[in-house]
């Protein structure tokens, strides 16, 4: 219990506070997770984009030790590492996306495609792990609430880590089942449906067209 309340007094409350607010306000601003989530919950379903922001949530225990143990700059500084991770990124959803897309242009019957738990949560914690630029932002992001003064960096780290991925889960959360009720007043109607799945398609894969087109990083000393 001791050993808790210390870790706890890292990181001061009020600058968790501020923290939960910004990360609640950067949750909401449109990008690559609110459009995959939203996508999925219209066209899929609100159990497809559930399971897709767990798979979020999911990325996160490999993405905040990844900060906590300096890796992350690693991919920030090192064109190459950016580059195979955003290029592996950007093959996968557009590959995801363009599956979802053909396959509602060729099935007669204008049926959705079901898709299990298991694969959403895949596809989230691949497409955010494999996204750099959420490792940049984590590493640019996070060092503005630490305080070295307060102790270790690498814990206070690990904590702002882990409170940022469980703050933007309760807002994606929220985020699924919402766009997930919507989609299904919206399926009622097959024309609807077919049109959700195919901008769903589409839009993953444009998200995957951006991760690809992303620049690299200057290297390491370079000016």
């Amino acid at each position: 219990m001791e050993r808790f309340y210390c870790l706890s007094m890292l990181i001061d409350p009020f600058t968790l506070a501020a923290f939960s607010i910004a990360v609640v306000i950067l949750a909401l601003t449109p990008g690559p997770d609110l459009f995959l989530i939203v996508g999925r919950g219209l066209s899929q379903g609100r159990a497809a984009a559930i399971y897709t922001a767990l798979g979020f949530f999911l990325a996160g225990t490999v993405q905040v030790p990844l900060l906590a143990l300096g890796l992350a700059t690693l991919v920030a500084e090192n064109p190459l590492a950016f580059d195979v991770i955003r290029y592996a990124g950007g093959a996968y959803l557009i590959w995801r996306g363009l599956k979802l897309l053909l396959g509602s242009m060729l099935d007669p019957t204008g049926g959705s495609s079901i898709v299990s738990s298991r694969a959403a949560i895949k596809e989230g914690f691949i497409a955010s792990l494999v996204n750099p630029k959420s490792h940049v932002f984590m590493l640019a992001f996070l060092p503005q609430f630490v305080d070295p003064a307060a102790g270790s960096v690498a814990v206070q780290f690990v904590i702002l880590g882990f409170v940022m991925r469980a703050v933007a889960l309760v807002v994606e959360l929220t985020l699924a089942t919402f766009s997930g009720t919507i989609g299904a007043v919206l399926r009622r109607s097959r024309r609807a449906r077919t049109i959700l799945e195919r901008t769903a398609g589409l839009l993953i894969v444009a998200i995957g067209v951006r991760l690809l087109l992303l620049e690299s990083p200057e290297p390491r000393g370079a000016q």
